[in-house]
């Protein structure tokens, strides 16, 4: 199967520090770069922050353009995203919480979706809770399966710059990488919250973190203690084709842009 992972989109109904001007016109184009390209795609997986504000306006903003594409969305809440306000407007919509999978399980041709909330109300920090743990235990207890793709905001590895750490810190994520270990088929997690892309391998499960087309982020050395600055458009999204037998690649699509390029000042 092949979907696109997008991430920390930011929607907002006001200007926001740190997110580019134009991310509406970002937006816009990159989907219409996903529908370009649908007809080779299954389904679009969002790990998160589709709203910086959480108003129930920018995420009717991110459903009817995501609406648009024609292909299952599968999603997961951010930590602008609430939590509280993402479920108070998936209660009010019945596409958005077919979208939802939060703290369920998907069955899909190739694959078995798993979505965890990690949010903790107010905070950038994440946790896992007793009931993802459970599901995931009783995921991981099935043999003879599609592998897993796992779906959650907070990376459970850490991308090694201090910025990036401090607000990315996860409760219980070794916990829960010890019980993904123990499935009985390949297993890859798919995340959003740090806003520079990053591939990372632990407990030999990999993930991959998407960054942010709006809110993009980088620094003058990739690892230790060099400081983090807005580096303006990310241009790419990543789509990745899994089959059966757990062979697994993922690459990057670029989508055209030529607007401004900046972040927003308050």
């Amino acid at each position: 199967m092949r979907f696109a992972h997008l991430s920390d989109l930011h929607l907002s109904q006001l200007p926001v520090a740190g997110v580019s001007a134009d991310a509406d016109a970002i937006l816009d184009h990159l989907v219409q770069d996903v529908r370009r390209i649908s007809e080779i795609l299954d389904f679009v997986v969002v790990s998160g922050d589709m709203t910086d504000d959480a108003d129930p306006a920018s995420f009717r903003q991110f459903e009817n353009l995501f609406a648009s594409i024609g292909l299952p969305v599968y999603i997961v809440p951010g930590n602008h995203d609430g939590p509280a306000g993402y479920y108070q407007y998936r209660d009010g919509s019945e596409q958005f919480a077919a979208w939802d999978i939060s703290n369920r399980t998907v069955e899909l041709p190739d694959v078995r979706l798993i979505g965890l909330d990690t949010c903790i109300e107010g905070e950038p920090t994440g946790r896992i809770d007793p009931k993802a743990f459970e599901l995931i235990e009783q995921e991981v207890a099935q043999r003879d399966v599609a592998p897993l793709v796992i779906v959650m905001h907070h990376p459970p590895v850490p991308p090694g710059l201090h910025d990036f750490d401090v607000v990315a810190q996860l409760d219980g994520c070794d916990k829960l990488l010890e019980i993904i270990q123990r499935a009985g088929t390949s297993q890859i997690i798919l995340s959003g919250h740090v806003h520079r892309p990053y591939q990372g391998r632990s407990h030999g499960i990999a993930c991959f973190v998407a960054g942010s087309p709006t809110s993009a982020y980088t620094s003058d050395v990739p690892f230790g203690a060099s400081p983090i600055r807005p580096k303006g458009l990310q241009d790419f999204y990543f789509v990745h084709e899994i089959d059966k037998t757990g062979r697994h690649v993922v690459t990057p699509q670029h989508f055209p842009y030529a607007g401004r390029d900046g972040p927003r000042r308050t």
